[in-house]
């Protein structure tokens, strides 16, 4: 772990990420309500199953939009910090460390990341 992220404060790591997702949004990367869609897709997706064998199509184009919002904001992130890849959790926030991903996804409603890589 670098100095620079162990001198980080939690309000500095939101402050960049909430910075990073703004800038998406201003790219027209992703808007603020795709955003909210992803995380309650993401969410939705790891309830419980359907007894359904075949998902409807609505649902998957929702799938689609959720995970390219998601997709989105860690592209920004990878590209606002110069990183190859980073995983982004069901609530939009992006980390360098899968590790770090998981372990703040316990806290969510979705336990699920995903993983962004800028290639």
């Amino acid at each position: 772990m670098s100095n620079e992220t162990k001198n980080k404060t939690a309000a500095d790591t939101v402050a960049e990420n909430v910075q990073a997702i703004g800038q998406a949004v201003a790219d027209n990367a992703a808007t603020v309500e795709d955003v909210a869609q992803a995380a309650a897709v993401v969410g939705a997706a790891s309830a419980k199953p359907s007894t359904t064998a075949k998902p409807k199509a609505k649902a998957k184009t929702e799938a689609d939009t959720g995970a390219s919002a998601l997709k989105a904001v860690g592209l920004a992130a990878c590209k606002r910090h110069g990183l190859a890849q980073v995983w982004v959790t069901s609530d939009g926030q992006s980390f360098p460390q899968e590790g770090d991903a998981k372990e703040h996804a316990k806290n969510l409603p979705s336990k699920e990341t995903l993983k962004v890589t800028t290639k």
